[in-house]
């Protein structure tokens, strides 16, 4: 705190030290001009400080970079302290677009949006980053790539300045996601002047001949009135070729002058990429992204940085009056786009490539950091092995604050078989299906896992947790649910050849019609699901469905209690959210009901 208030003192010193240059000079150098010969003194004083205004300008956008910097810095401390003690309010959401057959398992495991996986893991700002983590969330990595992933969050998490850095810088560059989005569609665009190579010819033939013709007036060669003919029709040629192409190349220059300061930004990103040890696996790929060298991109992007800062003069207060005139004379700004569109023709193909790897480093960054600030967490085991069964040992849902989260041992499995979860109401069985389903979705993306060890074979996840009816479609809930349901049923049987093992996780399905009904349409749907070899688990309320003769055989019974104390009038019901074997011996609805009031 104290760094910036220094800086902001600075930041107002700065100011008042350009006007106070700033004003003098340009008297001096109006009073030295109206005195002509006699007035080359005030010349050199205005000079040195045009000089000294320039030395303040460029040390004063330092100190507003460090300043800005710095409030970066904190507000990724602060987010991160909220992220650990899980204060979802003190935490950016992003809006994420979550493609229609990820939807349901997104919606129900709480993947995106508000106190949510995302939410907590996020350290991507680039659109390229924020894309990259949401689709290792979604779709699950094959082991190898899974090893690899680990190996390089293992790497970062304990190297906090180089995430900090990175987070900062990327941070700063995507604070404005549709503008690095253009410039990657100008790198990928057809060029301006690519169908006109007579303009470029033309506008080059003109300049050189002006300049030629100066030095010629200057020199004694040419006559001065032929000269000035000369002079005068080339600038009226320029003045119709500016009136014909000016908006265009205006558009695309200030299209590209307005991201200089992002185009400065993919340098040190692009430098802690290129200064990843190629020993890592993952970082080796990173490196191949980058071109025959990973420095490539950064000596390249200098090239197109000096002509977007050059291009930029037009904005400086001091420059902006001589370049507007260069434009009369030699056509400043068709030279400089064409300079910019040969880089564009020659290596605007490999931008969007760079900023993927970026995006990438930021979404293993990210991981990195959940486990450096969940050093609690551990990796998990996840190979193509014969005995497909998931084991957890002290498993919890990682969305819960470590001093209110409780620990569970789970094993699911092998296939053929489910767990079914029963207990009383608020006792903790939707909770437990969330925590399974959102730690194997960790474990595929590479990431730490809320557990002490979970081990388990690459799965396919599905889940019926939040179904909704549909007005709009004039769907019912209970219709809604049986869609969904069908859904899995299909894809358990699409999974049955496939390398990955189906998992289903189901919470108190088909709540939408009578008991003996559902009872009934229950055990088909599961038997279904057993029947094509998958592995999930079930919570209910149907006790019975442990005793259907069916499923007994392939059931595996686990249940939450709660506990009841006090006398009548002053009941308090706990839950203590263990895990125990066998079906729940005890119900709370009608002791619930009494405690709000509704039992007489």
């Amino acid at each position: 705190m104290r760094a910036i208030t220094k800086l902001d003192r600075q930041d107002v010193w700065f100011g008042r030290l350009r006007v106070a240059t700033f004003v003098p000079a340009a008297a001096f150098l109006y009073y030295a001009i109206s005195l002509g010969a006699a007035g080359w003194p005030w010349m050199i004083a205005g000079a040195l400080l045009v000089v000294a205004f320039i030395v303040i300008v460029r040390m004063h956008e330092g100190v507003m970079l460090r300043a800005t910097e710095f409030r970066h810095r904190r507000r990724i401390n602060e987010t991160q302290l909220a992220r650990i003690d899980r204060h979802w309010d003190r935490v950016p959401a992003y809006d994420v677009e979550v493609p229609n057959e990820f939807s349901q398992v997104a919606d129900d495991l709480d993947l995106f949006g508000h106190a949510s996986l995302y939410q907590l893991i996020s350290q991507a700002h680039t659109p390229f980053g924020r894309q990259t983590l949401r689709d290792w969330l979604l779709v699950p990595a094959m082991p190898p790539e899974i090893v690899d992933r680990q190996h390089a969050v293992s790497f970062l998490a304990p190297a906090d300045d180089v995430r900090e850095e990175f987070a900062l810088r990327s941070r700063m560059l995507g604070i404005h996601d549709q503008d690095t989005l253009a410039f990657v569609a100008w790198a990928e665009a057809q060029p301006v002047l690519a169908d006109s190579a007579w303009l470029k010819w033309l506008t080059r033939l003109t300049s050189i001949s002006l300049v030629l013709i100066l030095v010629g007036a200057s020199a004694g060669l040419i006559n001065a009135v032929g000269a000035f003919v000369a002079i005068t029709a080339i600038v009226l040629v320029h003045l119709l070729l500016l009136a014909i192409y000016a908006g265009r190349i205006y558009d695309v220059l200030d299209r590209i002058a307005s991201r200089s300061h992002d185009i400065r930004q993919y340098r040190p990103l692009l430098d802690t990429i290129a200064a990843l040890p190629s020993d890592v696996p993952f970082f080796a790929k990173l490196h191949a992204r980058m071109g025959s060298t990973p420095r490539d991109p950064i000596q390249l992007l200098s090239g197109l940085t000096r002509l977007v800062r050059f291009a930029n003069l037009r904005r400086d207060g001091l420059f902006g009056v001589p370049y507007y005139l260069s434009q009369l004379f030699v056509l400043t700004d068709f030279h400089v786009l064409s300079l910019m569109e040969r880089w564009q023709r020659r290596h605007g193909f490999a931008v969007r490539r760079w900023l993927e790897a970026v995006g990438q480093l930021e979404a293993i960054s990210s991981l990195a950091t959940l486990a450096h600030d969940n050093p609690q967490w551990n990796m998990p085991t996840v190979e193509q092995v014969p005995e497909k069964t998931i084991v957890a040992r002290r498993l919890g849902h990682p969305l819960i604050a470590e001093n209110r989260c409780i620990a569970n041992d789970i094993e699911i499995g092998p296939p053929g078989t489910l767990v079914l979860v029963t207990g009383s109401n608020m006792s903790g069985k939707s909770t437990l299906l969330r925590a399974v389903g959102v730690n194997l979705i960790l474990a595929q993306a590479g990431a730490p896992v809320c557990a002490v060890e979970l081990r388990l074979p690459p799965v396919e996840l599905a889940t019926s947790m939040r179904t909704r009816d549909s007005l709009a479609d004039g769907v019912s809930f209970f219709l809604a649910e049986l869609y969904r349901l069908k859904q899995i049923v299909d894809q358990s049987r699409a999974c049955r050849h496939q390398p990955r093992l189906f998992v289903y996780l189901l919470d108190e399905i088909l709540q939408g019609t009578n008991s003996i009904e559902r009872h009934i349409a229950v055990c088909r749907i599961i038997r279904h699901l057993i029947a094509h070899g998958s592995i999930g688990m079930v919570t209910t309320h149907d006790l019975e469905l442990a005793h259907d003769p069916e499923l007994s055989l392939n059931c595996h019974a686990v249940h939450f209690r709660e506990s009841i104390t006090g006398n009548d009038g002053n009941e308090q019901m706990t839950f203590d959210y263990a895990l125990r074997a066998g079906l729940a011996p005890t119900t709370n609805a009608l002791k619930l009901l009494k405690m709000v009031g509704l039992d007489e």
